[in-house]
């Protein structure tokens, strides 16, 4: 298999714009693969140009007769080759900001830049393109298929973004043997473990070439070696410029980001 598959036709992405994959041996030429271009990771970016950035963002939910602050006033900048943490107890509003930072949901105030362009600014249609295009996102519990197979699974996205069927199929199949289940092509999720479909995940979540990958509670269903190798994929992902940001209670997960920051009660701490 072509070892340098680039970005599927319809998903390639604007000159400039970057991202790569395994859980050990086989990550070390995904980014390459997944997204060309180059960075100047010296160079502090203002938040049109970060990977993501959030400007005094709040998100307020009713509830019954009273409001609930769910994220107080943050403000962060992701740049391309960040690796960000967010730690916090159950009920601080992590998964909330991932989801906002994501374009999944919209500030009550403030505002949200997602590779390069203001959510605010887009259609609804617009931003669900967008997010196909420029985002990877990976879950808690893998949100994979049943019926389909692993291969048919990552192929999901190209699918939706126009890739023509023999070259997703192709990307699926290489974006897998990078994450280290090139022996598991043929498989649906109910015949994988945790770790095995939580790799299917990450490799569905990069099938597009994202700018940035966003996780929640990416090992909070699995053991403690597989935790271990979702860690060290990210690490691999991380190291060729893909920004990655992730809420997390694993705090060895998110003692190998490069940054970590604690969210108590919706509001950003370090």
């Amino acid at each position: 298999m072509n070892r340098s598959l680039p970005v599927p036709t319809a998903a390639r992405a604007p000159r400039g714009e970057h991202a790569r994959g395994d859980a050990a041996s086989h990550a070390g030429a995904l980014v390459r693969g997944v997204v060309g271009g180059t960075v100047d990771y010296g160079r502090r970016l203002p938040a049109a140009e970060a990977a993501v950035a959030a400007v005094d963002v709040h998100r307020t939910y009713r509830q019954q007769a009273s409001d609930v602050q769910a994220v107080r006033g943050v403000s962060l900048s992701v740049e391309p080759g960040d690796f960000l943490a967010i730690t916090g107890a159950s009920g601080s509003g992590k998964s909330t900001l991932l989801h906002l930072l994501g374009g999944l949901d919209t500030p009550t105030h403030g505002e949200v830049f997602l590779a390069g362009a203001r959510v605010r600014d887009l259609s609804e249609a617009e931003l669900a393109r967008h997010r196909l295009m420029k985002v990877g996102f990976v879950f808690q519990r893998f949100h994979l298929l049943s019926m389909l197979s692993a291969r048919e699974n990552v192929e999901l996205p190209l699918s939706e973004a126009g890739v023509p069927r023999r070259e997703r199929r192709q990307r699926a199949e290489w974006l897998l043997e990078r994450v280290g289940l090139a022996h598991r092509l043929a498989h649906r999720p109910g015949e994988l473990s945790g770790g095995e479909r939580q790799r299917v995940a990450v490799a569905r979540a990069l099938a597009n070439g994202p700018r940035v990958l966003l996780a929640d509670e990416p090992t909070g269903e699995l053991d403690r070696a597989n935790s271990a190798a979702i860690l060290e994929l990210f690490t691999s992902l991380n190291a060729d410029g893909l920004a990655l940001i992730v809420a997390t209670h694993d705090m060895h997960l998110a003692e190998g980001a490069g940054r970590c920051l604690e969210l108590v009660d919706g509001r950003l701490n370090g």
